[in-house]
This record gives C-alpha cells, structure tokens and sequence, in this order.
C-alpha cells in the first residue's frame, strides 16, 4: 500500500490496518520518516515498511555521521529527513548569497531576490540530502535514498 501522506496520517493507518488484520506492504516517500515516532510502544506495525528519503542517518559518510552524531548529542534523538533538510537548505541559502556577491546590508528585499533567484540556478551544493542543484522552476534535483523499518529503526537499503 504505498502512503504518500506524513508520519501523522501513517501511523493512523498503520493502527487501523492492525485493527483489521490487513497484512501489506507498505511504501512511502520522504513524508514517512518519522512515523515510528508516532507509533510509541507501537513501533513494531512500521516493521518492512518501506520509503524513499532523501536522507538515512545511518549512511556511512563522514558528513551524515558527524551531523548525526551532533544532533543525537544536542537532542537526544536521531535526525530524520526533515532535520538534514533543514541543515542543507541553511547551507544553499549561505551559497547563493555568496555566489551572489550579496553582503550589502542595505541592499532592497526585491534585490536580494532576484539574485539569490540567478544564483540558485547556477549554484551546486554537496549537502546530507545529496549533492543539489536547482531548475528554473525551484526544481531541487538530488538523488533519492532507501530504506526500510526493521527491528523499530530506519535502515538504509544498499548503503
């Protein structure tokens, strides 16, 4: 059953797919992750299921462990997708204004816009999520991630 919904919604489904015995696989994309967060002491109905995500904390790389490692120590839980997404989208925004050539405080709103606008097109940014680049229409291109629930925690397919 593929769920292209957020955390919230799955785990309600996932609860009420137990309640009827309803054995499937479930799939999801990157609005999943997070949903055994949502399932507390019931972790064990997210067991196979199945997502693409832009990002696995688990991921081998010394910038995913070093970030992961950061995070856990600061809040006390691993990342999820939407925690790595946020960190690139800090460090894309910081490279369009540098490729930009914009540290005039008193530069216009509208200028700065427009700016940052050329810049994304022609900026690429190695981030936790991927290497990114941008398309005209605010596309970011980037390369998907699997992973599936096993044993209460997310792991990364083919790592």
């Amino acid at each position: 059953m593929f769920l292209p919904i957020y955390y919230e919604e799955a785990a309600l489904i996932l609860k009420q797919a137990d309640r009827v015995n309803l054995s499937v696989q479930f799939f999801g994309c990157d609005g999943l992750d997070g949903v055994i967060g949502q399932l507390g002491d019931d972790v064990a109905l997210a067991e196979g299921a199945m997502l693409l995500t832009p990002f696995v904390a688990d991921a081998q790389d010394e910038l995913t462990q070093r970030f992961v490692s950061t995070y856990e120590s600061l809040y006390g839980i691993t990342p999820n997708q939407f925690a790595a997404d946020a960190y690139d989208a800090i460090y894309a925004i910081k490279a369009a204004l540098e490729f930009a050539g914009i540290s005039d405080p008193n530069m216009s709103v509208s200028d700065i816009c427009e700016a940052m606008k050329a810049a994304m097109l022609e900026i690429e940014v190695p981030g936790l999520t991927g290497t990114m680049t941008w398309s005209a229409d605010g596309e970011c291109s980037k390369e998907p991630k699997a992973m599936v629930i096993s044993g209460g925690v997310y792991t990364a397919i083919n790592n």
